[in-house]
């Protein structure tokens, strides 16, 4: 049987950095594909406005051609906020004029501030766009109800992101290490982590190690760090990757992400599905993955307090970490992996072609 031709666009998966770009690598090395065959055409890069609009331009051509030459049966695109949700309305437009069925999958972590940001015209072409595409997958429940709430006759589908997880649980926790996986910044929750380390190192294990492993405002990150005396503490800032990343998670006691604002962050999965027990925040799709008390901690954004008493709890009672280890662990293992991730897409291509052709003939 013809394997399905699916073509995928998002930013440029060997420069840019993030969780979208992380669920897109994982599709494109997966082997679990049966009845579908990728490709993937990059559409954005950092840069310069003039840099990135060039750069769509090309991938905006590129695109057309592929389609024209009647090679892709379905077009995937990957979408966040702002210019990310411009470029892809483009390519919607273009895969609609050529007949081509198209899914936007979602992944903005601010995507109501950029919509509140909006005029009414804006709006309105917003709400166009996500009724135009066959698809529009989400990433939880919470974000279905509000893309519904902007245009209530869109196709919206739910689809977790996934990851690989390591095939047998070996979850250790030994070592006093706390890392943070994500951009160093105040939506992440970068600062409020140094605070409430700083306030409590008096009542950490003397060896306690913190790790911030993203780009973004490092150079703040040391400052704020040196100014609260917690500068010893810090074992990295910055960048993180491959096998230091590994080397970074194989000791992790726990991973700790008190951000503002977020979608479901892969970094969550990611060290869940190492058995890493998570600290993080009540905002948008994360409760549906950490189980306050059960599998990882939840608090509100802002809460020093409250993530004070979550370091120190799980920091003391390895009995604690291990439980809520295993239930992590088992969690992503059964619900979030990548496997099943691809059979539930594959499926989507299918019904969605299948729906096409008949409305076609």
């Amino acid at each position: 049987m013809r394997k399905i031709q699916v073509l995928m666009c998002c930013s440029d998966v060997d420069s840019v950095r993030g969780g979208m770009v992380t669920v897109v690598k994982n599709y494109l090395t997966c082997r679990n594909w049966k009845n579908v065959e990728l490709s993937f055409i990059p559409t954005h890069r950092e840069g310069n406005k003039l840099i990135k609009s060039l750069y769509f331009a090309v991938a905006y051509l590129r695109v057309a051609a592929r389609l024209l030459e009647k090679k892709v049966d379905l077009v995937h695109l990957h979408v966040a906020e702002r210019g990310s949700f411009y470029r892809k309305a483009y390519l919607v437009r273009l895969c609609r004029r050529l007949g081509i069925p198209v899914v936007l999958h979602h992944h903005a972590a601010e995507f109501e501030a950029f919509y509140a940001g909006l005029s009414d015209r804006q709006k309105e072409y917003v709400k166009e766009i996500l009724e135009a595409a066959d698809t529009n997958l989400v990433l939880s429940d919470f974000l279905k109800k509000k893309l519904l709430e902007k245009a209530v006759r869109a196709e919206v589908e739910i689809l977790h992101n996934a990851v690989s997880t390591d095939k047998q649980y070996c979850y250790r926790g030994d070592k006093p290490r706390i890392v943070m996986l994500g951009r160093i910044g105040e939506r992440k929750g970068s600062y409020d982590l140094l605070t409430a380390v700083a306030q409590i190192r008096d009542r950490l294990p003397r060896d306690t190690e913190l790790w911030l492993c993203g780009d973004g405002e490092t150079q703040k990150a040391r400052r704020l760090a040196a100014e609260l005396h917690i500068e010893d503490m810090i074992a990295h800032v910055g960048w993180i990757s491959g096998r230091e990343l590994q080397a970074c998670l194989k000791d992790a006691a726990i991973h700790v992400l008190p951000s503002y604002r977020e979608g479901l962050p892969m970094s969550i999965l990611e060290t869940m599905g190492m058995g890493i027990p998570n600290i993080s925040t009540r905002i948008a799709s994360i409760p549906e993955v950490i189980r306050d008390g059960e599998t990882g901690f939840l608090l509100e954004p802002g809460d020093i307090e409250g993530l004070k008493t979550a370091i120190l709890r799980l920091l003391s009672d390895k009995e604690l970490r291990q439980k809520i280890s295993r239930r992590s662990y088992d969690l992503i293992t059964e619900e979030f992996s990548l496997e099943a991730s691809v059979a539930k897409l594959e499926r989507l291509y299918i019904d969605i072609l299948g729906n096409y052709r008949r409305l076609k003939g």
